[in-house]
């Protein structure tokens, strides 16, 4: 091909007419999207499409400057030779300046070296700027205090419709542009080329993702909103990586450099007769010789059609057939409907082929976890893990009854106002809160099952569909706020003590019973297997007083104990029975209160005592014995008054019959009384000569001296 002005001219004129195509394309899907087609035709993922496409205009103008300036170039350089021809031979001193004249070839040197470049990092800029604007949005939009919902459109044949004709429309083109870059002259066309069938992949994935939407699967059309940006995230990333070649690839005379924004992968893709070139020479390498000439390769060309059509007939017959597992049970779904409401057991299952009828298994006797709370974050460093676990910002506290011990009675909830300002009112109001509420962190699992015979409760209750960059699907969203509300409900009729306490034992079975039937009464299908509990204590930091809290109330109850045993042992000793202690006091308050009322009879009174002096007697204790000692005595003494009465009846009788002997025997009584043990000496008054004394002296001991004695009678 003679590459001239009239080459570049056609080249800029396809240039143009992409520019135009790339527009019209990136203006309908604009339009389309925000729904000013019509009611319903808003479509998030045409809109993502849209966006895309607006990138392959800064592409395609930018080939139309450098194609135009080609032109430029060339026709100066055509003007150039005629003019070296008209003064050849007349040695003119203008000829060696016509080299500084040529403004066109150093403006496209200068485009070539600048304006290429620039344009490509402007292109990889904004891929990379629209991708993370896109991804941004779509979690705000799945977010549910975001800016709204995840739209889709309603008109779906329409969007398929205008997907597919302009998906259509790109790849044609893009076959015509890649097979004019195979010129040398037009090799700048291969960058257009790719975005082209980069809109043709693009749109079709797209119509791919509402096709599934016409038979009731949304979830492929979420995957193609997120696979779109991350696809401009590579462009980019492939873009900036040619730059960087180019900046060290080794320059060649005359040779047109290649823009970085020419994508060697999309135009691999814009030219797939290449790729089954490369298919054959990679085959032939293989072999060691040119294995595509031979008969044998050439039948199996010829063969591929039939081949084809027996491997999806194969395929289609194999559809008919599932096997359903021993633990597994399953559906026909026809259009998205269950066909007959029928659930088939294990063994096989016949169906229609799809797109006619599919299969959707379930296994029941698999246990599923649902994580309830947020959990502790540990450690990722190995040096780290000697370290606490931090609490997780996301873990909620649960509100449970206020801490009430078993003896003290619980006051009448009053009403809070926190309208006044004043710190007192303030700290009074927080008092009161915190008499009223506790706050506990938890961390809960869930573990459930399907019931064998509730398969289509719980496909009819809610969708197993898993939304993009959700780790939860529908149905267990919704099981988990079924069992946050019965948890809550259940803890916050339990005190905190009763929570702790409970944990290990009653509550978690407690909690299974509730969640349980409320799965029941909603016909979720669902079996409650467990309701783990792996951490439950006081909420934020207030874990470490609790435990001091715990300690001190039961060193106070011990103490408690300890005492009322002091005054138990103390009542035992000295009331005797302690189950009648309440009555003994209860009578001697009685009896206390009528010696203070002078109106009482003196015979009441008595009566009152003598009823507790009973009391304490059958009690047994000290006193009752004190009692009886006092009693006893008072005997001892009576008796011994008694005696003294005999005794002095004696005397008299004894006075009457000798008073001079008796008078004598009670005086020697008190000397025996008075003197004691003392020696004593007698002076006798009679003539020593007259008598003849005798005395033998002896000194007994005081315990031998029992009775009284009498002076000795005087010898002769």
């Amino acid at each position: 091909m003679r590459v001239d002005h009239h080459a570049y001219r056609k080249a800029t004129r396809v240039s143009g007419f992409g520019f135009i195509l790339q527009a019209i394309i990136a203006i309908a899907l604009f339009v389309f999207s925000i729904g000013l087609f019509g009611r319903g035709t808003g479509d998030v993922v045409i809109y993502i499409a849209s966006v895309f496409a607006i990138g392959g205009l800064l592409v395609w103008l930018s080939l139309i400057v450098i194609f135009y300036q080609h032109t430029q170039e060339r026709l100066e350089s055509l003007e150039g030779d005629e003019i070296a021809a008209e003064l050849a031979g007349t040695g003119s001193v203008f000829d060696s300046s016509r080299e500084h004249d040529k403004l066109a070839s150093r403006r496209l040197k200068l485009m070539h070296k600048w304006l290429m470049p620039i344009v490509s990092l402007l292109v990889a800029a904004y891929l990379s700027l629209a991708a993370w604007r896109i991804l941004k949005f779509i979690d705000a939009l799945e977010d549910p205090v975001g800016v709204g919902d995840f739209v889709l459109t309603q008109a779906k044949g329409w969007a398929a419709a205008l997907c597919l004709g302009f998906a259509t429309i790109s790849f044609i083109f893009s076959r015509f542009v890649a097979g004019m870059a195979r010129q040398e002259a037009w090799q700048n066309l291969r960058g257009g080329a790719g975005f082209m069938v980069g809109n043709s992949l693009v749109l079709m994935a797209v119509a791919v993702g509402i096709i599934f939407r016409i038979f009731k699967n949304d979830q492929v059309i979420g995957f193609i909103a997120y696979a779109i940006p991350i696809c401009m995230f590579i462009m980019a990333i492939e873009i900036i990586f040619n730059f960087i070649l180019n900046l060290y690839r080794p320059r060649i005379a005359d040779e047109v450099p290649r823009p970085a924004f020419d994508s060697r992968v999309l135009s691999l893709l814009s030219a797939p007769d290449s790729i089954v070139k490369s298919i054959n020479e990679a085959v032939n390498y293989q072999f060691g010789f040119d294995i595509t000439s031979s008969w044998g390769y050439q039948l199996l060309l010829r063969s591929t059609a039939w081949l084809v059509l027996f491997g999806v007939f194969s395929l289609a017959a194999l559809n008919t057939m599932v096997i359903v597992e021993p633990h597994q049970q399953a559906i026909k779904l026809a259009g998205g409907r269950i066909v007959a409401n029928e659930v088939h057991q294990s063994g096989i299952m016949w169906k229609w082929p799809w797109p006619i009828q599919s299969a959707h298994i379930i296994e029941v006797d698999r246990i599923r976890e649902l994580r309830l709370t947020a959990f502790q974050i540990f450690p990722t460093d190995i040096d780290d893990w000697a370290k606490e676990p931090r609490m997780n910002k996301d873990l909620e506290p649960f509100i449970v009854g206020p801490s009430i011990e078993k003896d003290d009675e619980p006051s009448a909830a009053q009403p809070v106002s926190l309208n006044n300002e004043s710190a007192e009112n303030v700290e009074d109001a927080a008092d009161t809160l915190g008499d009223l509420f506790s706050l506990v962190d938890a961390e809960i699992t869930l573990q459930y099952r399907i019931k064998t015979d509730g398969v289509l409760d719980y496909l009819k209750f809610s969708s197993e569909l898993q939304g993009p960059r959700e780790t939860l699907t529908h149905f267990d969203k919704t099981l988990k706020s079924i069992a946050l509300r019965e948890i809550t409900q259940h803890l916050s009729g339990l005190s905190l003590e009763e929570v702790i306490v409970r944990a290990e034992t009653s509550l978690v079975r407690d909690l299974r019973l509730q969640i349980q039937q409320a799965c029941d009464q909603l016909n979720t299908g669902v079996f409650i297997v467990a309701v783990n509990l792996p951490m439950l204590r006081p909420s934020g930091g207030a874990g470490t007083y609790f435990e001091n809290l715990a300690i001190a109330k039961h060193q106070r109850r011990q103490e408690i104990e300890n005492e009322q045993g002091v005054v138990t042992r103390a009542l035992d000793a000295i009331i005797g029975h302690t189950d009648r202690i309440d009555e003994i006091l209860d009578e001697f308050n009685k009896w206390d209160q009528m010696q203070r009322d002078h109106d009482v009879s003196a015979n009441d009174l008595r009566t009152q005592r003598l009823l507790v002096e009973q009391l304490i007697e059958e009690a047994g204790g000290e006193n009752a014995q004190k009692i009886a000692r006092a009693e006893a005595q008072s005997w001892v003494t009576l008796m011994n008054a008694r005696a003294e009465v005999f005794r002095h009846k004696g005397n008299i009788d004894s006075y009457r019959a000798s008073p001079n002997l008796f008078m004598e025997r009670e005086i020697m009584r008190v000397f025996i009384e008075a003197l004691g043990e003392k020696r004593k000496y007698f002076l006798v008054g009679v003539d020593p000569d007259r008598i003849n004394l005798e005395i033998e002296v002896q000194e007994e001991p005081a315990r031998f001296n029992i009775s009284p004695q009498t002076p000795a009678e005087e010898g002769q």
